[in-house]
């Protein structure tokens, strides 16, 4: 008997952490942006890195089917104990597991930095990544480790949908013209909505983010700029989505 997905969302105090929204419609977005976009197969591995309380895994867990498989992790103990609890019981190939990671809000405790973290698992084992909003809450020695580890575990042709807010003239256009938006005050190699709290929103030139990409041996195939900065977008995501590709080994 299918299991009643409504039966898997979060009390909305929780989902509010991670963005909240309608947490069912989400998952299924990015469901469909996988299978279209990406090509997404039932049997294909699925890392969702900043999984939160599981809104990606369980718009996948009608799909995915073994030998495929999802995996996600987060910082915050009590979206992964969720998902243990609500998801992972009614799919044995779904599996959630806390990255002991230092975060200054949710896992302030860890003496792990994030740009020494080694995401645990093998080389070249999954076919698609994804990472939403996570990148807007890191410094920029911690997206370059990250996208060092993404590069290390996609398989090659394997790809990955990454969210940012992208500074380029446009965004910044657009942001004079409407008034909308965080407003980015430079920090360094970034830009933060409060100096006071750098992490809490954080923005990178899209220049640096392409060179970065490429310095990590991955290709920007597409980016879906969002509505974040008051622009018109025919598409619903918010932050700007960039697409990456892990290029194929020649024959």
């Amino acid at each position: 008997m299918p299991i009643d997905k409504r039966t898997m969302v979060p009390p909305e105090d929780l989902n509010i952490q991670f963005g909240g929204g309608d947490y069912l419609a989400v998952g299924e977005e990015i469901f469909r942006f996988f299978r279209d976009r990406f090509g997404l197969m039932p049997q294909h591995k699925v890392l969702d890195v900043g999984c939160g309380a599981g809104r990606v895994a369980v718009g996948l867990t009608d799909y995915l089917k073994p030998p495929g498989e999802y995996h996600g992790f987060d910082t915050y103990p009590f979206g992964i104990e969720w998902c243990n609890e609500h998801i992972a019981p009614h799919y044995p190939h779904f599996h959630f597991s806390i990255s002991d990671v230092h975060n200054d809000t949710y896992n302030p405790f860890s003496q792990t930095k994030a740009s020494e973290y080694v995401f645990p698992f093998r080389d070249e084992l999954f076919d698609v990544v994804i990472l939403r909003s996570v990148f807007t809450h890191m410094y920029p020695d911690q997206i370059l480790n990250y996208s060092s580890e993404i590069s290390r575990v996609l398989r090659p042709g394997g790809q990955a949908l990454i969210t940012f807010f992208l500074l380029n003239e446009d965004a910044l256009a657009q942001q004079k013209r409407t008034g909308q938006g965080p407003t980015f005050h430079k920090f360094g190699l970034f830009h933060t909505e409060n100096p006071e709290d750098p992490l809490d929103c954080v923005g990178y030139d899209e220049g640096f983010v392409r060179r970065l990409f490429t310095g990590c041996g991955l290709d920007i195939t597409e980016i879906l700029y969002g509505g974040w900065c008051g622009r018109n977008s025919n598409s619903e995501n918010m932050q700007d989505y960039v697409l990456i590709k892990k290029p194929t080994r020649p024959e």
